[in-house]
């Protein structure tokens, strides 16, 4: 039985690759089985919700791959920090628009399966997203907690997207060996390399019998 690896590359395209080869299997990978779904989610009549919660996972996957380290206990600081590689800007005060979708949007959606009552959804907006606080002797206290959050699914799709482009874009051009060689060990790591086959312990026979 012949398995792919990703929808446009078998096992053998890793049996011995070259850095071109891990950047193949990344990119076709989310392209057709991350973007891909999120598009026709965008087209699909009250998806943007589903959409959402894909899209909210590529943050600590981009830190994981710009870092080459493992985000295992550390989750809500490399969704920060993706966050803020996405989404560039000197303010302190993205970082705390981004504890606040971790908390509402990633981790509400993900782990709770609901919908918080300070998250909205609308297309309308000209940006990704827009977070409200309270004001303090007339500025705004970020310390006291985002009082609503509006998401555009479509837009907030769009930056990631245009993102993850510009991320391939660099792996390709292979004149940044410190990005390099970060993607290098987490594509490794996550993907085995040099560990040997997965083993299935049945038959092809047995696996397809009803």
């Amino acid at each position: 039985m012949e398995l792919h690896l990703s929808p446009n590359f078998k096992h053998d395209k890793l049996d011995s690759p070259n850095f071109q080869d891990l950047v193949d299997v990344f990119e076709d990978t989310w392209e057709h089985c991350i973007f891909a779904p999120v598009q026709l989610m965008l087209k699909t009549p009250h998806g943007d919700i589903a959409a959402m919660m894909i899209l909210s996972t590529y943050f600590e996957v981009i830190q994981i791959c710009s870092t080459g380290q493992d985000s295992i206990g550390k989750s809500q600081a490399f969704f920060v920090n993706g966050f803020c590689r996405v989404f560039k800007s000197d303010s302190h005060g993205l970082e705390e628009a981004a504890k606040a979708i971790y908390k509402y949007i990633r981790c509400g959606l993900t782990h709770e399966g609901m919908l918080s009552h300070k998250v909205n959804y609308s297309r309308l907006g000209a940006k990704p997203f827009f977070l409200t606080y309270p004001k303090k002797d007339g500025n705004l206290d970020l310390n006291a907690g985002v009082t609503s959050i509006v998401i555009n699914p479509q837009t907030f799709y769009i930056a990631i997207k245009n993102h993850f482009d510009g991320y391939v874009s660099v792996l390709r051009a292979e004149r940044d060996k410190e990005i390099m060689d970060a993607f290098e060990v987490t594509f490794k790591r996550l993907w085995g390399l040099g560990t040997g086959e997965n083993i299935v312990g049945m038959t092809e026979h047995e696996f397809l019998a009803k």
